[in-house]
């Protein structure tokens, strides 16, 4: 029924340019358009319309973080479906959801994932309660759209469209690890010209350390009065950002694990103090995902040290891997991650296709060595977010330990930083 809503809005839109303004003063014709469901080289792997008079709850958990509140009624979602349109509200008596580790922030959202220690946002917060692992839509990559129009109502509040990273695991030290966090939409009542972009790690070694954040006039339109269409093309090197199918921003980094959806309302959220007009909402068309046709190629990486901050290397071919400060473009020090056929990691470096091998005594080498020897196979060990890389023939571990210059093999403790590493993609 929407589509054919759309299709006849396009002709009506046609028509109102030339009769002039609606009869409730509003051109159609400002409304940028819904996009086919079908797009050039990519295959459509979610959707979500909005069609239907209740939520499809096979995708959508309309609770917020459920496991991080003592009162799971005050996380629920406020929310209506009319003529093909979700809207999410906050109204005067919306409760704060969780007052004891968020304050007075109210929110009134639904997601396609959840589950317990979800998005530690606070340090010092324990997870309250069990809740069932729910998975209505998780992935990695692609072409993320949604088609809204924000809130009108000015005072502190924000409407965000964020990704969050689902592999969440509690650390000894009670840090959540693989929590990166993409915020697609996050943008404020107060500045209801502007679209907010923004991402950060949160404890993910394979993505940002730090905040990178965009916040700037949309390049036409008004988004509080008008419906626009955001996009995000996440690879395995660089988020992409779209307006209205321009793009608009780049980020050159990206998370390299599953991520889940939440799409949903705020009040207070380190957007300011809310005002008290009630209620609050704003207007969501549709939510789709593509996947690209032929999938996403395996990106070069770099392999960096957690104690040292350095990249591992092959530069002055001792024959000897060896460590050091040298730039991303160096071929030298970048790396394909192959899976052999019985689930262990092989490395070929760039620039000479030859092997990671624990074969060279003391220190690791390199080499060309067929996939069936062991020496040249290595499993990732997980450790406090990073990895610890081991031979499969002698079971030893690469470190950094005695600051020689070359990787070293070894029987180090698995919490020293000296032999643990993470995976830095380079754009190819």
């Amino acid at each position: 029924m929407k589509q054919w809503i759309r299709k006849t809005a396009g002709w009506m839109s046609i028509l109102g340019l030339a009769l002039g303004a609606w009869p409730g003063g509003e051109a159609a014709a400002s409304d940028f358009p819904a996009n086919p469901t079908t797009k050039s080289g990519y295959t459509l792997d979610f959707q979500e319309e909005f069609n239907n008079a209740t939520l499809d709850t096979n995708k959508w958990l309309p609770y917020y973080l459920p496991h991080w509140t003592s009162d799971r009624t005050k996380a629920a979602a406020r929310y209506t479906i009319e003529n093909g349109t979700l809207i999410e509200r906050i109204d005067a008596d919306t409760p704060a959801w969780n007052p004891a580790y968020d304050g007075t922030v109210r929110v009134s959202s639904i997601q396609t994932y959840e589950r317990d220690w979800l998005h530690r946002f606070n340090g010092s917060m324990p997870n309250d309660h069990h809740e069932p692992t729910f998975n209505g839509y998780s992935t990695t990559y692609g072409y993320f759209e949604i088609r809204a129009k924000f809130s009108d109502v000015g005072g502190g509040g924000h409407q965000a469209w964020w990704l969050v990273g689902t592999q969440e695991d509690t650390t000894p030290t009670g840090q959540t690890t693989k929590n990166a966090e993409i915020d697609i939409i996050e943008s404020f009542f107060s500045k209801p010209q502007t679209w907010r972009i923004a991402a950060y790690g949160w404890n993910d070694p394979d993505f940002l350390s730090s905040w990178v954040l965009h916040e700037d006039p949309v390049p036409s339109g008004s988004p509080t009065a008008e419906f626009h269409v955001y996009g995000m093309e996440w690879t395995p090197t660089a988020l992409n950002f779209y307006y209205d199918n321009q793009l608009y921003k780049t980020i050159n980094q990206a998370p390299q694990s599953p991520m889940g959806m939440i799409l949903g309302i705020y009040t207070d959220a380190g957007s300011g103090q809310h005002n008290n007009v009630f209620p609050k909402k704003w207007y969501v068309d549709y939510v789709r995902v593509w996947k690209k046709n032929g999938g996403y190629p395996e990106p070069f990486v770099q392999i960096k040290n957690r104690q040292t901050g350095q990249i591992m290397h092959i530069e002055q071919k001792t024959g000897s891997v060896q460590y050091g400060n040298v730039p991303t473009t160096y071929w030298s020090s970048q790396w394909m991650r192959e899976k052999t056929t019985d689930g262990y990691v092989r490395y070929k470096n760039r620039w000479t296709g030859e092997y990671l091998n624990g074969t060279s005594g003391s220190n690791a080498g390199y080499g060309a060595v067929a996939p069936t020897v062991t020496t040249s196979n290595w499993s990732e060990v997980s450790q406090e977010g990073y990895k610890r890389i081991q031979n499969r023939s002698s079971g030893l571990f690469l470190h950094t330990e005695n600051m020689t210059g070359s990787v070293q093999q070894g029987s180090v403790p698995a919490t020293y930083w000296t032999s643990q590493w993470s995976f830095v993609p380079v754009s190819n």
